[in-house]
């Protein structure tokens, strides 16, 4: 693989339930191959010992998906890492996440042995530049719904915080509990897994939707409710007619899209043209698109 490639990034999207991998070619602007591990959080763990345990994981990640897929690193470019939460970008650092039990992370540091230039982002961001790349769009909001919720509004490659802090916020039904109308996946397996108090997948819950679990289409149905009218708020407040939707519950889009677009028949509603891999592609373009970040 390494003879044909001129210029290549590995990205990785850190996730709380998982950690990917993947080479992206810049030359052919398509992701070469990618790696998936699950990641198994013990948050009972002192938080020092599962940090230095996390790096690892990153670490032995990446040397195994060079080696199996015949990477050579003199032909990577630049790592680039998806983080979910706070960054410093100029310095490579990952403020940490109580989610995944780790403090802050100097990833320059870390990755040191790889010895080609290192890239950070926040998860959300990511996948943003992503789609913003792809499909050439510069004023949208850009949803990752997986274990966790992701809100960046993005602007010429850029998450503008300001305002995706006032959207998550405007995200917030006023109640006891704080509720929100747009939620992570896990809100909507949490909920069904609850009620059949047992533990199912992502997979199995729609496979039990589709056979006709009442339960299962009662919380997909009050689920798609709250999202549209979150995204009715969000665009009333900030005239955004833009909407791009990542992360796992992507993958999930038949059983929900349709019935969004219906009721939003003014926004241009859209799945991330790589739907879960939003965040390894936008992670291994950060050397790219620099530039734009600056």
């Amino acid at each position: 693989m390494g003879e044909g490639i001129k210029i290549s990034s590995i990205g990785i999207d850190i996730g709380a339930s998982h950690i990917a991998c993947g080479l992206y070619d810049s030359d052919y602007d398509k992701l070469e191959c990618k790696m998936y591990l699950s990641n198994k959080i013990d948050k009972n763990i002192d938080i020092n010992i599962s940090t230095n345990f996390f790096i690892k994981i990153v670490i032995n990640l990446i040397d195994r998906f060079i080696k199996e897929n015949n990477i050579y690193l003199d032909k990577v470019t630049s790592i680039g890492l998806a983080c979910p939460g706070g960054i410093d970008k100029n310095n490579v650092i990952f403020f940490g996440s109580s989610n995944l039990n780790v403090k802050e992370i100097d990833w320059r540091k870390e990755l040191k042995k790889y010895d080609t230039e290192i890239f950070v982002e926040n998860d959300c961001t990511c996948a943003g530049i992503c789609d913003s790349y792809f499909n050439n769009i510069n004023n949208f909001l850009m949803f990752t719904l997986g274990s966790d919720l992701g809100i960046a509004y993005m602007h010429n490659y850029k998450c503008i915080n300001q305002t995706t802090w006032n959207i998550i916020e405007l995200n917030k039904k006023v109640g006891n509990k704080q509720d929100k109308y747009i939620k992570s996946f896990e809100d909507l397996s949490k909920k069904y897994n609850e009620s059949k108090k047992r533990k199912y997948e992502r997979g199995e819950i729609f496979k039990n939707i589709e056979e006709g679990d009442a339960v299962a289409r009662k919380i997909l149905k009050d689920y798609i409710q709250d999202f549209i009218e979150g995204i009715s708020r969000i665009s009333e407040n900030y005239n955004i007619k833009n909407f791009s939707i990542g992360g796992g519950m992507s993958d999930y889009s038949k059983y929900f899209i349709d019935e969004i677009r219906k009721n939003l028949p003014n926004l241009n509603i859209n799945i991330a043209k790589y739907k879960n891999d939003s965040g390894i592609i936008g992670a291994a373009l950060l050397e790219k698109i620099r530039n734009f970040l600056l």
